[in-house]
């Protein structure tokens, strides 16, 4: 079964397409579900263009995706230099569970170009990385670096989530949900049985919008949603949850 799961990650399939595949096959048998391999691997399963021409005042997006095992994070770079684009008052150091894999995806908005730029997505897992570089120019060759530029309305945008998410049962897990959107947009979480997610000794939406789980259970499988809003307009994305049932061989 688990091999099963493996193999819907790569192919890309959304959270709901997963989630329906993986429930006419299990009927709830747990006995099928095994743990994730502990041989660590990672792929890029979605890279943006080479080269991509950028018209000022377009809306501009460069997505990755990568599959890994322990569960990946992904990095952008503009001529090899760090892009931060996330929330840094946080304070929080996210960790992957050395027995999870996931498929993440990431969204970099590109407001204004610099021509041309080189843009890099750095997938990275455990000691394993991949990346794909893009390089990104304008069609009229004007830059627009004001400040009024950076602080324009946006609707929410989720730029960073996972597709899937396989652990063992009992793990505590991070789901990540960072959003991009002026002004800061408010998130929310809703089970897989649709509920609003409300803080408890149990679950918890942290500052950066990511939920926190603790000790996750088989009754836990399915469909998770973040849910992203301002005053111009919404998103949402889904994570497909797997728990696996742990083993004491890998067998």
């Amino acid at each position: 079964m688990f091999v099963i799961v493996v193999v819907l990650l790569l192919a890309g399939g959304n959270a709901a397409s997963v989630h329906r595949q993986v429930k006419q096959m299990t009927e709830n048998h747990i006995d099928s579900v095994r743990k994730p391999p502990t041989k660590s691997f990672i792929t890029l399963s979605r890279r943006p263009p080479a080269v991509i021409p950028h018209e000022p005042g377009a809306a501009l997006e460069l997505t990755c995706e990568a599959v890994a095992a322990p569960a990946p994070s992904i990095h952008w770079f503009k001529n090899d230099a760090p892009v931060y684009e996330y929330d840094k008052g946080s304070n929080e150091i996210i960790e992957a569970n050395p027995t999870s894999l996931a498929r993440i995806s990431s969204t970099l908005l590109v407001a204004r170009t610099d021509a041309p730029a080189k843009y890099s997505c750095l997938a990275v897992s455990g000691q394993h990385t991949a990346h794909a570089n893009t390089i990104v120019y304008s069609t009229d060759g004007s830059v627009d670096n004001s400040e009024r530029a950076k602080l324009v309305p946006l609707a929410p945008k989720i730029v960073v989530s996972y597709k899937v998410y396989v652990d063992t049962i009992g793990s505590n897990i991070v789901l990540p949900c960072e959003v991009k959107g002026h002004p800061r947009p408010a998130v929310t979480w809703r089970d897989n049985n649709g509920t609003i997610v409300k803080k408890s000794a149990r679950m918890q939406v942290l500052r950066s919008g990511a939920l926190r789980l603790r000790n996750v259970a088989w009754s836990d499988l399915g469909a998770w949603r973040c849910g992203a809003s301002n005053a111009f307009g919404g998103a949402g994305a889904e994570t497909f949850l797997y728990p696996a049932r742990p083993n004491d061989t890998d067998g």
